[in-house]
């Protein structure tokens, strides 16, 4: 047995830290299985494998709320395994809640993501619908929500699967292929109502959604 093992803090701050950043969970769990393939390899002591669990579990706390979490959400988690850690007396006990407390970690700051980016969407969705018949600026957009343009953009398609710009389109086109059949404005009325430049335009983007001009969309379900 070798019993000059060395804390694992460098490959934490080399490479974990940077992947917290990422959260990147599946390439920091397996980084540690690694490490953990080496413990076994080292006969790694119980109480040398207790220090370290112990030190990153203060450093996953500094780096989780460095990320932007708040420390009361932390300290329950930090406690947790605080006190969890010291009780455990086997390296496939201590291994297997290492394997926890990555998930516990990351899952916390994934999921702080996932609210943010809802919270724009549903932003975003609001104000296309609220101005369905307006020009829509992602310029515009992004000044009212406080977020950088490019930001918007590729969580708007993240999670709806299609730009902002092609998704407002949709809406118009829902919204005109309703006006079709339950109004008898000109297809022209409609077009311009919803903010197409002409019907030119209208007609164009119309086929392009729905396979079909709005003049045979309209003889095909009218009445």
């Amino acid at each position: 047995m070798d019993n000059s093992f060395i804390s694992d803090m460098s490959i934490f701050n080399n490479d974990i830290s940077f992947l917290i950043k990422l959260r990147a969970k599946p390439q920091i769990l397996e980084i540690v299985k690694k490490k953990h393939l080496d413990e076994i390899s080292d006969e790694i002591s119980i109480q040398d494998k207790k220090n370290d669990l112990l030190i990153w579990n203060a450093m996953y706390t500094r780096e989780i709320v460095e990320n932007g979490i708040l420390t009361r959400y932390l300290h329950p988690i930090y406690n947790k395994f605080y006190t969890l850690i010291p009780t455990l007396n086997t390296i496939d006990d201590l291994q297997t809640i290492e394997i926890q407390m990555i998930d516990t970690y990351i899952n916390l700051l994934i999921n702080d993501v996932e609210v943010k980016d809802n919270f724009v969407i549903n932003r975003i969705l609001k104000h296309l619908h609220l101005n369905i018949e307006s020009q829509i600026s992602i310029k515009k957009l992004s000044g009212e929500l406080n977020l950088s343009e490019g930001y918007i953009s590729d969580c708007f398609k993240k999670h709806m699967g299609m730009t902002i710009m092609k998704y407002a389109k949709k809406i118009r086109i829902d919204r005109a292929k309703v006006l079709l059949v339950t109004t008898t404005s000109s297809i022209l009325e409609i077009g311009l109502t919803l903010g197409f430049h002409d019907q030119s335009h209208f007609h164009k983007v119309f086929k392009s959604f729905t396979g079909v001009s709005p003049s045979e969309y309209r003889n095909n379900n009218f009445g």
